[in-house]
């Protein structure tokens, strides 16, 4: 299983879309943090993926910082659920196709406000035990 985790601060600079697009060709996951994007088009996603079989779920920014992008290559993976935060996580329940084996992928991203911690903090606590 290959994947990676990178805060990119920010996606609007397009080294960094060329940069997922060339190492996702070997990745079977994404978890992109701090993308700073309120949403994302699916001809965008396509395009980042390399119209590889990707499933992408995106997370808006809470505050200043935040938004996490989230992608599994479906040849590989079955995604059976999906739980998203208010802001803070995105947790996918998954199963390898070629041993079944399953496995919890999860992306988080703690705040940088104050006013924020402890939404994050309760979040975190109720997500960790489901």
């Amino acid at each position: 299983m290959k994947g990676f985790y990178w805060n990119s601060r920010g996606l609007s600079d397009l080294a960094k879309y060329r940069y997922i697009l060339d190492a996702i060709r070997d990745l079977d996951f994404v978890a992109v943090m701090e993308t700073g994007k309120q949403d994302m088009s699916r001809l965008n996603l396509n395009r980042l993926s390399g119209n590889a079989d990707f499933i992408w779920h995106c997370l808006p920014p809470r505050g200043r910082s935040g938004s996490i992008l989230l992608g599994i290559n479906s040849t590989v993976l079955d995604l059976s659920v999906h739980y998203c935060g208010r802001g803070f996580f995105m947790k996918f329940h998954l199963r390898n196709r070629n041993d079944d084996f399953e496995w919890i992928l999860m992306a988080v991203y703690g705040p940088a406000q104050d006013e924020f911690k402890s939404a994050f903090l309760s979040e975190l606590g109720v997500i960790l035990t489901s």
